[in-house]
């Protein structure tokens, strides 16, 4: 790690570009949750001599994997042309083609470099995923296909012709081995509800409401937004530069211990006994009931994302009628008259995604809930 705590960070172009970068910080919470799903012990550093690096030893950290994040939407794949694309700064400058970068932190790094990641939000051609499937398998590129390996590596070597021939060709076969190439599972249409769905359903079983649901990841967000914009000074300590710059797989337990937990079981317990105060029959309880349980497995499903759309709406109409009719809060058959009266039309528009009896059940679960969202 010495190398990569002492080494200047390079200058990094667009990084303040807010669509790019929204889409890097929701990337990163997304590996992050695939990787607690999976016992994997992390320590992640945003912004730091790449979109991002990860430690997987935390106990004996001893070299890093690193991340470039990017997005595309003029074509729809990447070829090996246009990862090692480079591009004329001014002052006549050439500025590394993606590929380049990442020769780059091989070249820099050596060992303190174990891997590095190209993760997009589109695929790769033919050309790179031969390539990808052979590290993948564990076998050698300049062995198992050397006119590739030769395409690959005259195209790095442009870019890097003052590098001394023996330390180019360690390197090269170091990122050749170890580079990986692929798309991210995150579209730009819709990365933002996929995570919430990834992150909702990781809590699943864990008894929370949904909207403390929501709170823990916009919560986990903005740390990984605050700390891929804290600038740090270089050299620096582990310690400080973990500080700083870092955020572990235990981000998820202490985040989540201090958000008060409600148990679901107890919840819907405490809905029936609304329920049975109310005086309603066991059918239409029971139905009630079912229904409440639909409307809260369909929040957790990350494909419904239009019904999620028009639940939002609906739970602003609901609580704005509970708020402006407060003085007749008990007054329960006159309150649900208002919904029934407004939300009328609204229902006639999503018939397909909202029915009166989800609705008189998603009105009685507002009542009584202690969330201040869905």
């Amino acid at each position: 790690m010495k190398k990569i705590l002492s080494h200047d960070l390079r200058e990094k172009a667009g990084s303040d570009s807010y669509n790019r970068f929204d889409y890097q910080v929701h990337w990163i919470v997304y590996h992050m949750i695939n990787q607690y799903r999976s016992n994997s012990q992390f320590l992640i550093f945003c912004e730091y001599h790449d979109d991002m690096a990860k430690l997987s030893d935390i106990e004996n950290p001893h070299c890093a994997e690193f991340f470039q994040i990017k997005t595309a939407e003029r074509y729809s794949e990447w070829t090996l042309s246009r990862l090692t694309k480079t591009t004329k700064k001014r002052g006549g400058v050439i500025k590394h083609s993606f590929l380049g970068f990442i020769f780059y932190n091989f070249m820099q790094f050596e060992s303190d470099c174990s891997k590095c990641h190209f993760v997009s939000n589109i695929g790769i051609d033919t050309r790179l995923l031969e390539w990808q499937a052979l590290i993948e398998d564990d076998k050698i590129v300049k062995t198992e296909n050397p006119v590739l390996y030769e395409e690959i590596k005259t195209l790095i070597k442009n870019e890097y012709q003052d590098i001394e021939s023996v330390k180019f060709e360690e390197t090269f076969d170091n990122f050749i081995q170890n580079t990986f190439i692929y798309d991210g599972d995150l579209t730009l249409q819709n990365y933002e509800k996929v995570v919430a769905g990834e992150f909702f359903n990781l809590l699943e079983n864990d008894d929370l409401y949904t909207s403390n649901s929501n709170k823990i990841l916009k919560d986990i967000i903005e740390i990984v937004r605050k700390k891929s914009k804290t600038k740090i000074d270089i050299p620096i300590s582990f310690k400080k530069l973990s500080e700083k710059k870092g955020i572990s797989s235990d981000v998820f337990s202490a985040i989540k211990s201090s958000i008060k937990k409600v148990s679901s079981k107890r919840f819907f317990e405490e809905y029936s006994e609304f329920l049975d105060e109310l005086g309603l029959s066991t059918q239409k309880k029971k139905l009630l009931l079912r229904e409440l349980k639909v409307h809260r497995q369909n929040l957790l499903n990350v494909e419904m994302t239009l019904y999620q759309d028009v639940i939002v709406n609906i739970i602003e109409t609901l609580d704005k009628i509970i708020i402006d009719n407060y003085s007749k809060i008990d007054d329960i058959p006159f309150l649900q008259d208002k919904v029934f009266t407004i939300c009328d039309k609204f229902i006639e528009e999503h018939t397909d995604i909202i029915s009166t009896v989800r609705l008189e059940a998603i009105f009685y679960e507002r009542l009584i809930s202690e969330d201040a969202t869905i």
